[in-house]
């Protein structure tokens, strides 16, 4: 009698080891383009504070220097009210304006003249990080 024809196919422990290959080479991969996507989501939102916060500063800088001025000299810019915008919805912004004099070699100007001595320092802030800052004369 003939020995019985060898054969061909997998065992079931080839099965099992090339399971147990898989499921731990998937997770990882899953996790990386679970993080891959999410990466996404987060650009976008980082683009669009930043165009947000882009968009208070052209605002800001737009107004009439004698508004600025007022909002400093009264309250360092807690006075000055950014205005609602649709592109800002759920950003945090905060606003300050301060007067800083350089005189140089000069006596520091009369309170008559420091309108003319003086720089406006503005500083738009995002509650996420974005930081724009500006010296503004007249």
């Amino acid at each position: 009698m003939k020995a019985a024809a060898r054969q061909h196919g997998f065992s079931l422990m080839e099965v099992m080891v090339a399971v147990v290959v898989l499921a731990v080479c998937a997770l990882p991969m899953a996790e990386a383009i679970r993080n891959g996507l999410m990466a996404s989501t987060v650009g976008a939102d980082k683009a669009r504070e930043l165009r947000c916060m882009k968009s208070t500063m052209e605002t800001v800088l737009a107004a009439p220097y004698q508004t600025l001025w007022d909002a400093a000299v009264k309250d360092n810019g807690a006075s000055y009210a950014l205005l609602d915008d649709a592109s800002c919805a759920g950003i945090g912004r905060s606003l300050s304006i301060t007067l800083q004099e350089f005189s140089g070699s000069q006596p520091k100007a009369p309170a008559s003249d420091k309108r003319e001595s003086a720089l406006l320092h503005i500083t738009a802030t995002s509650s996420q990080g974005y930081i724009f800052t500006t010296m503004v004369a007249r």
